[in-house]
Formats: structure tokens, sequence, C-alpha cells
């Protein structure tokens, strides 16, 4: 039986427009548009909507980088969707590798309320967290991304061809850049645009899902010197494949988009291609320009209008230098060192709680917690029986390190929303992190009992679990998981996870090893895994084997603490009495802590 045809396209966006378009005026009398608008949260760097699928509410993500859109099985599982064949000649690239998606048919999808029926989506690749509504929506007419007062809006222009489309700019200076086409046909159904690294051109993309990144080839291109000054190595970029990729923190002097330049400016660079092939983007551009910039994206014009918003334009490092900073932007806006070659839109004050609320999560995503806070706690005064305004407000407490404050803020969302098991898990981290252990079980039981089996937060519970002293308890939680994330980049470290909690509780030793010597596989010999796995082999007594594991960490990092007190503790068990004294010794100064855990599970010089 063949694959049935995808059927989203921009149809999805006319029958948006259609069945919810509001008309509005542009900057010129003969320019007319119509516009659906998506009030957009911030979840962490996440811009969220609020969808429906087949009934069930829930929030997607919106990403500009997203070829379809698209989202994971684990996340089809929960809302009860069957999984079909994708076309055959269909495979998804992305950094990290690629894999062959499945297909899901949705009956009845609505965004932000507005029904739409016989939508499809992609399933499959990295489990990004959530469902994704890429460009066949967001490309489809033109884009507006004003993510600092927490809109995106969908617009059909007409007439609007010479219109300036800045028009919230009014008489104030605003910037413009190139949309370049995708070369199909002169059609522009992406987010291209030209950028200028220390004034090399490459070919950027706007990815509303993803951080800032440039590729290794346009960086040297740009003149980087990857062993220079200020080169700062990261490791663990990922996307919908199942690796790792490795890279640097680099300071460009110079990033030119369209009219504005960027000075000195810290941006992270892969070490390979963002995708395969000569068509994939030198550089995408990230939700940090779009949480500091008010984009409008013109197709017919082939050009994308911005105003600087506040804030750091790249999430990764500090933001350069502008010239020229106007006295109505406040100083906590910008970063250090950050100015602003023109004067930008003015900011108006939000007036009801959602809208306190966007504008505080839009704060902690630009990390101003203190304006986040303030806004939060506006939101909680005019709509006190709000959960998520309390939870919202405890995670920016929490990135204050207010660890008090926000246990009192994560009570009051569980008050009011006990069958939250985001806020149940992180009361139940925070417990633990203040000592509170009978407390910090009691909420991880209770939000093992409302997450759906294959969700990932079951790895951050299973954690807890270890920590508390019941590996035995993480061991299942890792079973629906894994099943359901087998082109995850992350998959080497589920492994990894169920391989340690097997090795804590001292149960299913074989297995255990399987699982890690595949995760090593997968992670390119991470030390981590090494670690497990000599706990592995130190719980069946192979103590030679586990002595060179836990030596071949200790090479890359001397002074990690559990390694060192594991090397301790198997050299005594070889006969190695006063080395391994040594080792506990040396540990225990590094962590007071060390010797409780290990002992909690048994593990005794």
């Amino acid at each position: 039986m063949g694959a049935r045809p995808l059927k989203w396209t921009g149809a999805t966006a006319v029958a948006l427009l259609a069945l919810a378009a509001a008309p509005a005026q542009a900057a010129q009398e003969k320019c007319t548009v119509s516009a659906f608008t998506m009030p957009v949260t911030m979840e962490g760097t996440r811009a969220s909507v609020p969808v429906s699928v087949n009934g069930v509410k829930t929030d997607f993500w919106l990403d500009s980088g997203a070829w379809f859109s698209i989202m994971p099985q684990a996340k089809a599982d929960e809302l009860h969707l069957k999984l079909e064949r994708a076309p055959g000649y269909l495979r998804m690239y992305g950094i990290g590798g690629s894999f062959t998606p499945m297909v899901v048919h949705i009956k009845d999808f609505a965004v932000v309320g507005t029904a739409l029926h016989d939508v499809d989506f992609l399933v499959g690749g990295t489990d990004a967290g959530n469902g994704l509504i890429g460009r066949n929506l967001l490309a489809a007419f033109d884009t507006e991304f004003d993510l600092p007062h927490g809109e995106v809006k969908l617009v059909q222009a007409t007439g609007c061809r010479d219109a300036n489309m800045a028009y919230w700019a009014k008489d104030k200076p605003f910037f413009t850049v190139k949309l370049l086409s995708n070369g199909e046909g002169g059609a522009i159904h992406n987010f291209a645009l030209p950028i200028a690294l220390n004034g090399k051109e490459v070919r950027a993309e706007i990815d509303s899902g993803a951080l800032t990144l440039v590729t290794r080839r346009a960086a040297e291109r740009a003149g980087i010197d990857l062993k220079g000054p200020g080169v700062e190595p990261v490791s663990g970029i990922g996307g919908f494949g199942r690796q790792f990729k490795q890279g640097w923190i680099v300071p460009f002097k110079s990033i030119d988009i369209g009219d504005e330049k960027i000075l000195n400016a810290k941006v992270t660079v892969i070490d390979g291609d963002i995708s395969p092939g000569s068509d994939g983007p030198d550089m995408l551009l990230g939700i940090g320009f779009l949480l500091s910039h008010h984009l409008y994206v013109s197709r017919d014009q082939h050009l994308i209008f911005f105003t600087y918003s506040g804030g750091s334009p790249f999430l990764t490092g500090t933001s350069g230098t502008r010239d020229g900073p106007p006295a109505a932007i406040p100083a906590s806006a910008i970063p250090a060192g950050m100015q602003l070659v023109h004067p930008v839109e003015g900011s108006s004050q939000p007036h009801a709680a959602e809208d306190f609320a966007r504008r505080g999560a839009v704060r902690l995503a630009r990390r101003d917690t203190a304006g986040a806070i303030d806004d939060f706690s506006q939101a909680i005064r005019l709509a006190p029986e709000n959960a998520a305004y309390y939870k919202q407000r405890a995670m920016a407490r929490l990135a204050a390190d207010d660890k008090s404050g926000a246990i009192e803020d994560l009570d009051q969302s569980i008050e009011r929303a006990p069958k939250d098991a985001e806020a149940r898990l992180s009361r139940a981290e925070l417990r633990h992190s203040l000592h509170d252990d009978q407390g910090a079980l009691a909420d991880a039981t209770a939000a093992q009992g409302l997450l759906a089996p294959q969700s990932l937060e079951f790895t951050a519970l299973a954690d807890l679990y270890d920590e508390l002293g019941r590996a035995k308890d993480a061991i299942p939680l890792y079973e629906g998981v894994i099943a359901t994330h087998p082109d995850d980049s992350r998959l080497g470290f589920l492994l990894n996870g169920r391989c340690w909690s097997r090795a804590l509780a001292n149960v299913e030793l074989d297995d255990a090893l399987d699982d890690c010597n595949r995760a090593l596989k997968l992670t390119g010999k991470s030390p981590m895994v090494l670690d497990s796995r000599a706990l592995v082999e130190f719980r069946r007594k192979d103590y030679a084997a586990a002595l060179a594991d836990y030596e071949a960490v200790l090479k890359r990092d001397p002074k990690t603490a559990w390694s060192l007190y594991m090397r301790g503790v198997t050299s005594s068990a070889l006969g190695q009495a006063a080395k391994g004294e040594a080792d506990r010794k040396a540990a225990t100064a590094l962590d007071a802590d060390v010797e409780r855990r290990a002992a909690q599970y048994g593990i005794v010089p």
C-alpha cells in the first residue's frame, strides 16, 4: 500500500487567514493587510502557541527552521495519533544526522482556537520536547515576528509592493535586509538572508527553534582562528539526528545584518555543517535575534524590515557594541557594552495579566530575571488564581537563586493545579536540594503518576530517584522513553542513564553493561558513560576493567570527585590500600558528600 501524500501546505495558512483574519491598514492608503495573530508565550527559549489536537488542548512551538511541521514520536503517542509511512523518498536532515520520518494525520487541528481539518505532521528524529509548527505555515505568506511583545502574525498583504512594512516604527529609523530566494522558481518560502561576518557574506536562515550558529567553514572564511585568543570550546550541539557535534564560542569583530552592524559579538561555531550538501545555510540566526528585534518578512518585496527592541541579539556570550545609544532604552535592557545604531520602537506597557506574563517570559528568556519577577508578580496581582503565573515566577526566582521563594511559588501553583507534573517535578528537585528528601519523594511519586510513559521528563525523575537512594525505582522509567526515541541524539545518554541506575541498584548487570557499551558507541566514549561502565564492572568484581575506565575518566578531568572516590575504592579492592586511601581523601576534599552517596548504595572501602 503506497504512502498517502502530505497535505499541509500553504493552504493551511490560507485557511487561517480566511477564518480569523482581521483587516488592518499599513503604511500607504492603497496597501491593506489581513493578519492572523498568534499570541506567543516564551517557554525558556521556545516560542509557544496554544493549539488543539482532536479536541485535546496543548501548546506547540513555532519553529521557522523546520521545513515542515513535525513532532517527536513521544508527542504523537501522548496525543494518541496513529503513525503512517511517509512518502518513500522523504528523508529529513539536520544537525547531527538524518532520519526517515513517519506521518500523523490530524482530523481536527486548531491554532489559537481557529479550527482546521485534515492536517499532517511529520514524526521522528530527536525529541525537541514538543510539536513544532514549521515553515509550511510560517512562510506561506508574509510573517511578522514580534516576540518582545508576545506576537507572531501571518499576513496577507495587498498593494504593498512599495510600502514601508515596518509600520510600528512610524517616523523612526528602521533596518532592512534582503530576503533570499530558495531557488524554487523564484518562490520564497523560507527565511533566508545574507549576513556579513567580519565583512564576508554568508547565507543565513532565521530559526526560531535554535540558538545562533555559524558553520566552521563560514567562520574560517571570515578569518576566524579557532585556536586563537578568546575562543572557548563547547560540546553537545545537537539537532534532529542522533549525533552531537563539538564547537566553539567565538568573538566576531563585526556582524552586518542589512543596515544593522553588531560589533564584537560572541557566537557559537559548530564543527561541521548545519545540514548536508551545498544547499544548507552557513548560519542560523536564532531565537536571541528574534527576542531582541521586531521583524516583518515581506515576500512581495523580497525584504525583511526590522527594528531593535532591546537585549542581546545572541544568547551565547556577550554581544558587542553599537554606535550612539538612545536615552529612551533603559540600561537594564542593554547587555554590557551594547549600544544602538538608531533609536528604536517605543515599548507599550501591558495592562492585562496575560500581557504581563508574556513580557515576563520574554524577559526571563533574555536573562533579565529581576524584570521577569516583577512582570509575573503583576500578573499574579491581576489574576491570583492562575497557577501558571506562580510557576513562571518560581522559575524566574530559581534563575535568581532564590530557592525558598521558588518553593513558595510552586506551593501556590500546585495548590491551584495539583495535576501539573512539571510543577511537581520542579518542586521535588528543589526540595531535594534543600535536604527535604521526604517531601521530594512525595512530589516525585505524584509526578510519576501524572507523566506520559514516553515523556523525556522521566529521565529527570529517574535522576532524582538515583539521588534519593531509590535507583531500583528509576530503572523501569527508562523503558518507554528509550522505546520511543530510537533516532534521538540523546539515545546514548538515555541508555547511559539506565546503565547507571542498574549499576547503582546492583541489579541486571549484564544488561547494564550492554546499555553502557551501546551508549559509548553513540556518544564517542563520553567520560560520563565510561564512569557508568566502570561502576558496572566494579559491581561485577572486574576490578581491573573498572580501574582502567576510572583512569580514562580522570585523565580527562582529574577533579571528578565521584570517579576519584571510586578509583580509590577499586584500588583498595585490588589490594592497593595506600593509593585507595589517598584517592578517597582527595575526593572528599573536592566533594564532602561523595562518601555518603556511595555508602547509601552499599559502596564502602
